[in-house]
């Protein structure tokens, strides 16, 4: 669905998506890859990810609630809206898959697992899924971004707008 937007309209709709690819990309692939690094010498990086994450998530979903109220363009809105879903959806997808993976590893050995079978588990059940939802995630969000500055509204961020208007 096209609408015609201005220039300030996309970048007000495109900087909630850019947020949670900043988030998805940098803090849960690149800093993920360096807290893994460093996990031997330093739990300092893994420790600061979920803090930065949820951060992150936490500010889109506040400044998605406060559009809400202040923001008058459809376009805008549904865009917001549709990044406060995902950015809901993600955290509690990490919260999840992480008190899954803190429980294998390191309740695991208390309960009487090998420590190589409670990062196995860790990994295969709290990891994994995780990435391949966080795959996912990038890919939708990239499009959502595309479709931002294509002046289009994605079709569940249309059916986000109009659900609201019945409430």
């Amino acid at each position: 669905m096209e609408h015609q937007v201005t220039e300030a309209e996309i970048s007000r709709a495109k900087s909630l998506h850019s947020l949670l690819l900043f988030d998805f990309i940098v803090v849960h692939v690149f800093l993920f890859v360096l807290a893994l690094s460093l996990l031997k010498t330093s739990l300092l990086p893994i420790t600061v990810m979920p803090i930065i994450s949820i951060a992150l998530l936490g500010s889109v979903i506040f400044k998605a609630s406060r559009a809400l109220k202040l923001e008058d363009s459809v376009f805008v809105l549904s865009h917001n809206l549709l990044a406060a879903k995902r950015a809901r959806l993600f955290l509690l997808l990490f919260i999840v898959t992480g008190t899954l993976t803190t429980a294998f590893v390191l309740g695991g050995p208390v309960v009487g697992m090998s420590k190589i079978t409670s990062w196995a588990m860790a990994v295969g059940i709290g990891q994994l899924p995780f990435m391949v939802a966080l795959l996912v995630l990038v890919v939708m969000e990239f499009d959502a971004e595309h479709q931002c500055k294509d002046g289009k509204i994605p079709a569940d961020a249309a059916k986000l707008h109009a659900a609201l208007k019945r409430d």
